[in-house]
């Protein structure tokens, strides 16, 4: 179960989203250093996301816990539909140029913190997390919000690694994509039936 839990928060984490896009499209333009405004608004909304749909997939489930077996299921779904996404996926061509660069240090942080708070990706990840691997052992308040911060440091962690890769990593993906799309979406269905193991 646990090494389900790690490859599914590790592999969603690292398929591109708004913040690895945002995060590769700053370091690619302004630099790494330059970026770390941006990255630090991004880290820290994403933090805040992950405590807040703890909190909410606990209400959900204490209010209404029948639900934890449909939320099973959708779990098991949303991964399959990722792991299909992946596998049919493209690599993206990102025009690097044609942004302006970001201005204000504190525009750069409320751009990327107010961005965690309608990005649906996260949400659906931590929700999916908390739901189909977490409550189903857990319950104390203290391991949830442990979780919170696990799930938090292995989602930043990834938008970093897109960071400070930059270019590199763009231009790997897109000359591996479809064996890196292959194996990323295996994984990703091994999960999906692991829910039910």
């Amino acid at each position: 179960m646990w090494f389900s839990f790690f490859i599914y928060s590790v592999l969603t984490a690292l398929l591109p989203g708004p913040n690895n896009i945002l995060a590769l499209n700053s370091s690619m333009k302004l630099g790494y250093q330059k970026s770390k405004t941006l990255l630090f608004g991004i880290y820290s909304g994403f933090t805040v996301v992950m405590l807040l749909t703890a909190f909410f997939t606990e209400f959900l489930l204490n209010s209404y816990g029948f639900f934890l077996n449909y939320l099973k299921y959708v779990g098991a779904g949303y991964l399959i539909y990722l792991a299909w996404s992946v596998i049919s996926g493209k690599p993206s061509e990102i025009d690097f140029k044609q942004d302006e660069p970001l201005s204000s240090s504190a525009g750069n942080f409320w751009k990327g913190f107010l961005l965690q708070l309608v990005n649906i990706k996260i949400i659906i990840y931590g929700i999916t997390a908390f739901s189909s691997f977490i409550f189903p052992q857990f319950k104390q308040l203290w391991v949830i919000l442990i979780f919170a911060f696990i799930l938090s440091f292995i989602g930043n962690s990834a938008t970093w690694i897109w960071a400070v890769a930059g270019e590199k990593l763009h231009k790997f993906l897109n000359r591996h994509y479809k064996v890196v799309n292959i194996i990323m979406g295996i994984l990703l269905l091994y999960c999906a039936v692991s829910l039910f193991l």
